[in-house]
């Protein structure tokens, strides 16, 4: 073969290589589009797509203040005074509780002066008497508070948690130091704090926040049960309108599944809209399919997630199942919140709604941490929580979902997460209230009758209740809500005409 053939043999081979490469190529970014745009089980995606939501990392570290949030705080000028609520997300709820949890730091660094058994009537006494009080909505486990706070370990020793507290600088019953009162579910412990930082939470501090409360038309002052119910089975802490009655103002809100969940049949494009609103750029990892109970399902590799037609969506863990694990509160809580974290940055169903730890619940190995939701009505106006009714998990042994979130998790893993996927819009319309507790626990005595039998008040609020499957076909209003030690009762309120 003489020297001209074999050059343009090579450069024949040189073209076909190049071909190759170029088709190798163009399939790869072929299959990258395809992966893209319509699978959700492939492990990688090359090109994501422009609508997809982004799911950029969330520190716990910077964000895990922001789950430990008292669902009320109050300042009162004295006994038989004035008593305000603080609207929660305000400026005013921001200075509040960051001074508040600068005195919890410095108190806890301290053993307690003082250590008395819980009374009801001590304690209503005391709160109605303070200018400032904190409460959750449960007892905040000592582990979590001093994560949270970035606490050393060895603070607050003798202290099981942290269920409500009372503040007050130059406290007269307390050798005019600045007291702090911890309540948990057995106890008040009794801290002194000699020099509070900056002023935190001085009296030049309250008179600035009182007298903007005093001068708000959309404010206004309650009673305490303490003051007017002492004899009564209430709790004494418990503000409410007691004598007169009192306007308000709230907007209708609307609530709206995940998009196709209401139709019948699914499409290959419904099913791609419905990973895209709950998991975002994460919709590659999970593969989809739908059970003979009409659920739409997404399956990983170590969990399957169930979205049934009234909007929860239930995750179990399908992994390695191990030996019932040692019991540590602030490790199984870092689980859930990590889950609770990842779960909300992959979606922004829940971007108007703050989360309050509201209940934890032990069980063999792990723990139930149950989350509530608030809706913001705008910094100025506070929030509006949500109460879930009769709300059924459609599997086999009908449990009910009585928290916007609840997450079970050891140690070690996130074993079930469920959650009310709904999205919340706040409605332009907005309606006048009156209302008084006495009126309204009138109308619930005569609506429910076991309240005949009891008169009992652990707490009330207004809240939007959603009850399935009501809340798809109606705007939804508020209703008064009564807890008692027996159960939770709800009506709806009247706008005036």
């Amino acid at each position: 073969m003489n020297s001209k053939s074999k050059n343009i043999k090579f450069y024949y081979e040189k073209v076909k290589a190049i071909l190759l490469v170029c088709l190798i190529i163009l399939c790869i970014v072929q299959i990258g589009i395809l992966w893209s745009n319509q699978s959700y089980s492939s492990p990688i995606s090359l090109f994501s797509n422009s609508n997809s939501k982004n799911s950029s990392p969330v520190s716990i570290d910077d964000t895990k203040g922001e789950y430990l949030l008292p669902y009320r705080i109050a300042i009162s000028t004295g006994f038989d005074g004035e008593h305000y609520v603080i609207p929660n997300g305000s400026k005013e709820y921001t200075t509040l509780w960051n001074g508040a949890r600068q005195y919890i730091d410095q108190a806890l660094e301290t053993k307690p002066q003082k250590i008395q058994p819980f009374n009801e009537d001590d304690w209503g006494t005391l709160v109605a008497n303070k200018p400032y009080t904190f409460e959750f909505k449960t007892q905040i486990p000592i582990d979590i508070i001093k994560w949270t706070l970035n606490m050393e370990d060895s603070e607050g020793e003798g202290l099981s948690g942290i269920y409500k507290l009372v503040i007050c600088p130059d406290d007269s019953d307390n050798s005019y130091a600045d007291t702090l009162y911890v309540r948990d579910d057995k106890n008040i412990y009794i801290y002194s704090i000699n020099s509070a930082k900056n002023d935190i939470l001085s009296y030049s501090v309250f008179n600035e926040i009182y007298t903007k409360q005093k001068s708000d038309i959309n404010s206004k002052s309650y009673q305490m049960a303490i003051e007017k119910y002492r004899k009564f089975e209430i709790s004494k802490d418990l503000l409410s309108v007691f004598s007169g009655k009192r306007q308000d103002s709230y907007p209708d809100f609307i609530c709206e599944p995940i998009s196709g969940l209401d139709k019948e049949e699914y499409s290959y494009d419904d099913f791609y809209d419905m990973a895209l609103d709950l998991f975002g750029n994460a919709r590659i990892d999970y593969d989809f399919d739908v059970d003979v109970n009409g659920s739409v399902v997404f399956k990983k590799a170590d969990g399957v997630y169930r979205l049934y037609k009234n909007s929860i969506l239930e995750y179990k863990y399908t992994g390695n199942q191990t030996n019932i694990e040692e019991l540590n509160v602030l490790e199984a809580y870092k689980k859930a919140l990590s889950y609770l974290l990842e779960s909300r940055s992959q979606n922004d169903i829940m971007s108007n709604i703050t989360v309050y730890l509201s209940s934890i619940d032990i069980k063999q190995g792990s723990y139930i941490f149950n989350f509530d939701y608030s809706i913001s009505l705008g910094e100025e106006n506070g929030e509006v929580p949500i109460l879930l009714k009769d709300y059924k998990i459609p599997n086999s042994d009908n449990q009910l979902l009585s928290n916007g979130i609840s997450i079970e998790a050891s140690s070690k893993k996130v074993i079930s997460f469920k959650w009310l996927a709904l999205k919340f819009y706040v409605d332009n319309n907005i309606e006048n209230y009156e209302w008084s507790f006495v009126d309204m626990y009138s109308k619930m005595y005569d609506k429910y009758s076991e309240l005949k039998n009891e008169f009992s008040a652990k707490d009330f609020g207004i809240y939007y209740v959603l009850k399935y499957p009501q809340m798809q076909e109606n705007i939804i209003t508020p209703s008064f809500v009564l807890f008692t030690k027996d159960g939770v009762y709800d009506i709806l309120m009247e706008a005036n005409k």
